[in-house]
């Protein structure tokens, strides 16, 4: 496959906005578990309340369709500010200099680096098998959420409150359970303009480095050839273990989120 430019522009575009889609949903299907749920259009993006905490809670997509006006993103932080949240924002390195300006601007910290890894997905492509890997059942939702919880917290107790919010999601995305006579993982996926969103990639401490998140990577790539998709993305943390896993899975960096946030004292 011939690799992805870095200056694309026009499929940076394409990519925030689908994902802006997915976490839309996320919080849509999540209303069961927090009551509160707002979302609020801004700068070519979307602003997204799931709680005070949640991973949904976040902006993204902003500036990424040109200028955007200091008005709208002022009114982008009175939106977490309102609701008890610090205003967080997962920005594209390819946003406009509009937005860089503000929040250079504004007392805003980082929090970490994401790599937008992209795929290129042919429908003439064999990807092959995933063993011990299969779609969770209508009733396995909260069986899904606390292996991946578990997967992302480590030897940390899991949190009912966040154990409900996660099992809410399945119902916007599709899951997946990895396992080994008991589950030892679990992943996700959203597919949003033909695009395959990539997620929430868990595999327990005593089961990693067995080839468990190459076989999820595998399934949801059949899965998302099978819906049409043409474009399979996942966010990773910068040389770690998910980094070199995707690009095993001939995904190619096309570039970096910074996650920023401004607290309110």
């Amino acid at each position: 496959m011939p690799p992805f430019s870095t200056a694309d522009l026009l499929l940076a575009a394409r990519i925030e906005a689908a994902d802006a889609a997915n976490v839309m949903a996320l919080a849509e299907a999540s209303q069961g578990a927090i009551r509160h749920t707002a979302v609020q259009p801004v700068g070519g993006g979307v602003a997204v309340f799931s709680g005070v905490g949640s991973p949904m809670t976040h902006a993204m997509g902003i500036g990424m369709k040109g200028h955007v006006p200091v008005a709208d993103l002022e009114r982008m932080e009175a939106f977490f500010r309102d609701r008890g949240s610090s205003c967080l924002i997962d920005l594209s390195s390819l946003a406009d200099a509009s937005v860089i300006a503000f929040v250079q601007s504004r007392p805003y910290s980082l929090v970490e680096f994401n790599n937008v890894m992209v795929r290129a997905i042919s429908p003439h492509e064999h990807f092959s098998g995933a063993a011990g890997v299969r779609p969770i059942a209508p009733d396995e939702s909260r069986k899904w959420a606390r292996v991946v919880i578990e997967g992302f917290s480590e030897h940390l107790p899991v949190d009912d409150a966040m154990l409900a919010l996660m099992e809410s999601t399945c119902g916007a995305i599709e899951c997946w359970l990895a396992e080994d006579a008991v589950a030892v993982g679990g992943a996700a996926m959203g597919a949003q303009n033909n695009i395959a969103l990539l997620t929430g990639d868990a595999v327990l401490l005593p089961a990693r480095k067995q080839g468990w998140q190459r076989r999820l990577i595998q399934a949801r790539l059949a899965a998302a050839q099978m819906r049409g998709c043409d474009l399979a993305v996942a966010g990773v943390l910068p040389g770690s273990g998910s980094h070199r896993n995707y690009e095993r899975a001939a995904f190619q960096l096309l570039y970096t989120r910074i996650n920023i946030a401004r607290h309110w004292t």
